[in-house]
């Protein structure tokens, strides 16, 4: 048996958790899907509470890339399910299989290589280099002592508990800081990934409700002219395209520096409440809340 990698013993934890979570739910439900950003910055529970609704959130780690992600969340969704697409923008773009994906699912999900996509199958076989196996071995034996990216901090609707204001230390503000606005080109909507349009195929197939959701990113000041009304309209018109619902919540979902936790698309518990409140809001514009009110404030 190959030694786990830390982060792929921290995304497999996840999938345990959340799909259990999942799984709890008795009849339709609003799950949450995307990488890390989605993990750290919704709250599936807030949303909830917000809307009357049953929410679980299931997102996990953009570097496992779209096509997995989207796969694994078929084993969660039933018919008669909404699924929130906040995917990270970088996921809308063909990328080879990262090294994250390969040792995940070497270590953890073999049977992906039945359903991954044959030109994948190499990358992911070999992807877990000799090298990281011994890395990986010597940093199992090293106690962790973040309270970060433990599975054991989410909670019973698969949200992350320790992302809170306490829990950041001054390096992590730092990196915040100094991180750019998104450059990356606007993707084509003529010309969607594979992935996303065979997943909307399966979604339509059964009874499974799609909406497109922005992932919570930092606040810049240059998101907010309007050099990146294209960019975003851009974003939401590759998944209205295929027949996805669009929330148009992109600026919604900015998060000022203050409020972000170590990356791009972390945000911090009061990020995260910012961005969850508006993500209700938009929800109760194109659902029925469960509870028959508009979203609580």
């Amino acid at each position: 048996m190959l030694p786990r990698p830390v982060e792929s013993n921290w995304i497999a934890g996840l999938y345990t958790r959340k799909e259990a979570a999942a799984a709890s739910v008795q009849g339709p439900k609003v799950v949450i899907v995307g990488g890390s950003g989605s993990h750290f910055s919704y709250s599936a529970r807030i949303v909830g509470e917000a809307t009357g609704l049953p929410v679980v959130n299931l997102a996990t780690h953009a570097g496992l890339g779209g096509e997995y992600i989207l796969h694994r969340a078929r084993r969660s969704l039933k018919p008669g399910d909404t699924a929130i697409l906040a995917l990270e923008q970088q996921l809308l773009f063909p990328i080879k299989p990262t090294s994250v994906l390969a040792t995940f699912v070497l270590t953890n999900d073999p049977r992906y290589l039945i359903h991954a996509p044959f030109a994948d199958v190499p990358w992911l076989l070999f992807g877990y280099a000799p090298v990281d196996v011994l890395r990986q071995a010597a940093a199992t034996s090293i106690p962790a002592t973040s309270p970060l990216y433990h599975a054991e901090t989410v909670t019973a609707l698969g949200d992350e508990s320790v992302n809170t204001p306490a829990n950041k230390l001054p390096y992590m503000l730092e990196i915040v800081r100094s991180m750019p606005a998104i450059s990356l080109p606007a993707p084509d909507p003529s010309k969607p990934p594979e992935y996303l349009v065979n997943f909307v195929a399966w979604a339509k197939a059964h009874n499974i409700r799609l909406i497109q959701a922005w992932p919570a990113t930092i606040y810049r000041d240059v998101y907010m002219t309007a050099a990146y009304d294209g960019y975003f309209s851009s974003y939401e018109q590759t998944y209205e395209r295929l027949g996805v619902e669009v929330l148009r919540n992109a600026r919604d979902a900015l998060v000022p520096e203050e409020e972000m936790l170590d990356s791009l698309y972390h945000a911090d518990s009061v990020g995260a409440a910012r961005v969850s409140t508006k993500l209700a809001v938009g929800l109760c514009r194109t659902l029925r809340c469960g509870n028959g009110q508009a979203p609580k404030k």
